[in-house]
Protein backbone atom coordinates (compact mmCIF):
# COMPACT_ATOMS: atom_id res chain seq x y z
CA UNK A 1 0.00 0.00 0.00
CA UNK A 2 1.38 3.35 0.86
CA UNK A 3 3.95 3.15 4.30
CA UNK A 4 4.14 6.18 4.69
CA UNK A 5 0.66 7.27 4.57
CA UNK A 6 0.20 9.32 7.85
CA UNK A 7 -3.80 10.58 7.59
CA UNK A 8 -6.78 8.77 6.10
CA UNK A 9 -10.24 9.99 6.28
CA UNK A 10 -12.64 7.15 4.70
CA UNK A 11 -16.05 8.43 7.20
CA UNK A 12 -19.12 8.58 5.49
CA UNK A 13 -18.15 6.82 2.78
CA UNK A 14 -20.54 3.37 1.79
CA UNK A 15 -17.69 0.40 2.45
CA UNK A 16 -19.15 -2.60 2.96
CA UNK A 17 -16.95 -5.93 4.31
CA UNK A 18 -13.78 -6.64 5.95
CA UNK A 19 -11.07 -3.53 5.86
CA UNK A 20 -8.13 -3.96 3.68
CA UNK A 21 -5.23 -5.96 5.66
CA UNK A 22 -2.90 -3.16 4.51
CA UNK A 23 -3.94 -0.60 7.16
CA UNK A 24 -2.34 -2.83 9.52
CA UNK A 25 1.23 -2.22 8.10
CA UNK A 26 1.06 1.80 7.94
CA UNK A 27 3.23 2.62 10.77
CA UNK A 28 3.45 6.09 9.75
CA UNK A 29 -0.04 6.78 10.68
CA UNK A 30 -1.33 9.11 12.81
CA UNK A 31 -5.07 9.72 11.81
CA UNK A 32 -7.66 7.05 11.30
CA UNK A 33 -11.20 7.51 10.29
CA UNK A 34 -13.40 4.89 9.74
CA UNK A 35 -16.98 5.75 10.76
CA UNK A 36 -20.37 5.56 9.29
CA UNK A 37 -19.31 2.45 6.72
CA UNK A 38 -20.22 -0.62 6.88
CA UNK A 39 -17.09 -2.25 7.66
CA UNK A 40 -17.92 -5.60 9.26
CA UNK A 41 -14.18 -6.71 10.40
CA UNK A 42 -10.69 -4.49 11.03
CA UNK A 43 -7.70 -5.77 10.73
CA UNK A 44 -5.09 -5.36 13.26
CA UNK A 45 -4.13 -2.01 13.59
CA UNK A 46 -1.52 -1.16 15.98
CA UNK A 47 -2.05 1.64 18.43
CA UNK A 48 -1.89 5.04 16.98
CA UNK A 49 -0.17 8.36 18.63
CA UNK A 50 -2.66 10.08 20.51
CA UNK A 51 -0.35 13.55 20.69
CA UNK A 52 -1.97 15.40 17.65
CA UNK A 53 -5.06 14.67 17.44
CA UNK A 54 -5.80 12.93 21.27
CA UNK A 55 -9.23 10.65 21.04
CA UNK A 56 -10.29 11.47 17.13
CA UNK A 57 -7.06 9.65 16.33
CA UNK A 58 -8.47 6.62 15.37
CA UNK A 59 -12.06 6.22 14.92
CA UNK A 60 -14.70 3.53 13.90
CA UNK A 61 -18.38 1.73 14.28
CA UNK A 62 -17.32 0.36 16.78
CA UNK A 63 -20.15 1.97 19.54
CA UNK A 64 -23.56 0.67 20.47
CA UNK A 65 -26.50 0.52 19.39
CA UNK A 66 -24.41 -0.88 16.52
CA UNK A 67 -26.07 -1.01 12.90
CA UNK A 68 -24.45 -4.50 12.53
CA UNK A 69 -25.95 -7.77 14.55
CA UNK A 70 -22.44 -7.31 16.63
CA UNK A 71 -20.76 -4.36 17.18
CA UNK A 72 -17.69 -4.21 15.45
CA UNK A 73 -14.51 -4.97 17.54
CA UNK A 74 -11.67 -2.66 18.11
CA UNK A 75 -8.89 -3.11 20.74
CA UNK A 76 -7.22 -0.26 19.75
CA UNK A 77 -9.46 2.33 18.77
CA UNK A 78 -9.63 5.80 20.41
CA UNK A 79 -13.25 6.97 19.66
CA UNK A 80 -16.28 4.40 18.99
CA UNK A 81 -19.30 5.82 16.53
CA UNK A 82 -22.95 3.96 17.09
CA UNK A 83 -25.99 3.54 14.81
CA UNK A 84 -27.13 7.02 15.76
CA UNK A 85 -24.01 8.44 15.05
CA UNK A 86 -22.67 9.60 17.90
CA UNK A 87 -19.20 9.33 18.94
CA UNK A 88 -17.37 8.67 22.26
CA UNK A 89 -14.18 8.29 23.40
CA UNK A 90 -13.29 4.62 24.22
CA UNK A 91 -11.89 5.19 27.78
CA UNK A 92 -12.28 3.01 30.93
CA UNK A 93 -13.48 4.27 33.97
CA UNK A 94 -11.06 4.30 36.46
CA UNK A 95 -13.29 2.24 38.95
CA UNK A 96 -13.30 -0.41 36.14
CA UNK A 97 -9.76 0.24 35.11
CA UNK A 98 -8.47 -0.66 38.52
CA UNK A 99 -10.29 -3.88 38.45
CA UNK A 100 -9.47 -4.81 34.84
CA UNK A 101 -13.17 -4.95 34.07
CA UNK A 102 -14.81 -4.06 30.67
CA UNK A 103 -17.46 -1.05 31.24
CA UNK A 104 -20.71 -4.07 30.32
CA UNK A 105 -18.97 -6.32 33.23
CA UNK A 106 -18.53 -3.52 35.49
CA UNK A 107 -22.13 -2.18 35.21
CA UNK A 108 -23.19 -5.83 35.33
CA UNK A 109 -21.47 -6.28 38.87
CA UNK A 110 -22.90 -3.41 40.21
CA UNK A 111 -26.67 -4.24 39.13
CA UNK A 112 -26.14 -7.39 40.65
CA UNK A 113 -24.98 -5.93 43.84
CA UNK A 114 -27.42 -3.58 44.06
CA UNK A 115 -30.11 -6.45 43.66
CA UNK A 116 -28.45 -8.51 45.89
CA UNK A 117 -28.98 -6.01 48.52
CA UNK A 118 -32.04 -4.98 48.41
CA UNK A 119 -32.48 -8.84 48.67
CA UNK A 120 -30.86 -8.78 51.87
CA UNK A 121 -32.37 -5.49 53.37
CA UNK A 122 -36.01 -7.18 52.14
CA UNK A 123 -35.04 -10.19 54.23
CA UNK A 124 -34.08 -8.44 57.80
CA UNK A 125 -36.85 -6.47 57.21
CA UNK A 126 -39.58 -9.02 56.89
CA UNK A 127 -37.28 -11.38 60.00
CA UNK A 128 -37.32 -8.13 61.86
CA UNK A 129 -41.38 -8.19 61.83
CA UNK A 130 -41.59 -11.40 62.32
CA UNK A 131 -39.63 -11.47 65.59
CA UNK A 132 -41.60 -8.20 66.75
CA UNK A 133 -44.70 -10.07 66.22
CA UNK A 134 -43.84 -13.32 68.13
CA UNK A 135 -44.53 -11.75 71.29
CA UNK A 136 -47.85 -10.47 70.44
CA UNK A 137 -49.79 -13.09 68.36
CA UNK A 138 -52.94 -14.68 70.71
CA UNK A 139 -53.05 -17.96 70.37
CA UNK A 140 -56.74 -19.70 69.87
CA UNK A 141 -56.36 -21.56 73.45
CA UNK A 142 -55.54 -18.29 75.00
CA UNK A 143 -58.43 -16.64 73.57
CA UNK A 144 -60.68 -19.68 74.38
CA UNK A 145 -59.66 -18.84 77.96
CA UNK A 146 -60.23 -15.59 77.76
CA UNK A 147 -63.96 -16.02 76.80
CA UNK A 148 -64.71 -18.14 80.03
CA UNK A 149 -63.36 -15.92 81.91
CA UNK A 150 -65.22 -13.13 81.25
CA UNK A 151 -68.43 -15.94 81.12
CA UNK A 152 -67.93 -16.49 84.88
CA UNK A 153 -66.44 -12.52 86.05
CA UNK A 154 -68.55 -11.15 88.55
CA UNK A 155 -70.03 -8.07 86.73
Amino acid sequence: LLPNLTYLRLSYNAFTGAAPEGLGELTQMKLLQLQSNRLTELPNIPELDESLYSTSTFVTDCGVPSAFDEPLECDNCTMCCNANEDCYPQEDTQIAEHLGLSYSTFAALLISCFIALSCIVALSLYLFSKRKNRGNALTTSTVRRLEEDDKYALS
